[in-house]
């Protein structure tokens, strides 16, 4: 389960929880259940092996081969993502250790001693690698070019690990997990990446931000409204292409580096 799904289902959680505050909730198929490190210290979501000591279960069906947000069957295309357009993402949220709240204090605060009064930007210019994830990738150079653009007036964060892309001009933190790295971006001041697991816990950590969508795959299912989402809405759109798509290179192609730092000073 990565992490962007495991947000979507504590969203879910949220929301159910509101009408059943005294149950307790497994994320599963009703049998077997999946547990995702998202739900550490989520008071609401419990193990399957659990499951006996209390009265009150209710299974969230959000699970590899089962996402809410997608169609499934025989008949539909081999080669996409067949999304569900009538799901709409609901803002998960998270429960810190006080481990990783110390960790994202520390590091907020020795850049405030360096950079004063200039707002932290937490940038993810990654996707997750997976079949057509180059039609969500908007570029390094894009990326790279917002930073150089607008580096004297914020100051840029970016985790990273293993041998993800990492930005010049940025505070780069390598080898954090994404768990700390959550919890740094919740100290932070605003969000900027692509739709993927870091844009899904902006939104639970209630991070205002930029994020871009290009074609393959429309806000309406994985989007919020906290967000100001760079969707390109052609013909074609929302493709979710596993192969590689020119549909949605084009739809990369409108979206420039001069937009997104214009949507940046506008939103911030």
């Amino acid at each position: 389960m990565g992490y962007g799904d495991a947000l979507m289902a504590t969203g879910e959680v949220r929301i159910l929880r509101k009408k059943n505050p005294d149950a307790k909730f497994i994320i599963g198929d009703g049998k077997r259940s999946y547990w995702n490190e998202m739900f550490d210290n989520n008071p609401y979501i419990i193990r399957g092996g659990e499951a006996h000591k209390y009265n009150n279960i209710r299974w969230i069906k959000n699970y590899e081969h089962n996402r809410p947000y997608r169609l499934y069957g025989d008949k539909l295309p081999k080669d996409n993502y067949n999304w569900n357009l009538n799901h709409n993402a609901k803002r998960g949220e998270i429960f810190f250790s006080k481990q990783e709240i110390d960790f994202g204090k520390k590091i907020i605060n020795q850049i405030k001693e360096k950079t004063y009064r200039k707002k932290i930007i937490f940038i993810e210019p990654n996707v997750k690698i997976r079949r057509g994830y180059e039609n969500r990738d908007w570029g390094t150079n894009n990326w790279q070019a917002v930073v150089n653009k607008l580096k004297e007036n914020f100051v840029f964060v970016q985790t990273t690990y293993e041998d993800k892309k990492r930005l010049e001009n940025c505070i780069n933190l390598d080898g954090v997990n994404f768990r700390s790295a959550v919890a740094l971006l919740s100290m932070c001041d605003f969000f900027i990446g692509t739709e993927g697991g870091m844009h899904h816990a902006a939104a639970a950590t209630l991070r205002k931000g930029v994020v871009i969508f290009g074609g393959f795959i429309t806000p309406k299912i994985t989007g919020y409204d906290s967000h100001n989402n760079i969707y390109i809405d052609i013909n074609g759109s929302p493709c979710g292409s596993k192969l590689h798509c020119k549909h949605c290179e084009e739809c990369m192609k409108l979206i420039t580096p001069d937009l997104i730092c214009k949507k940046i000073e506008e939103n911030i």
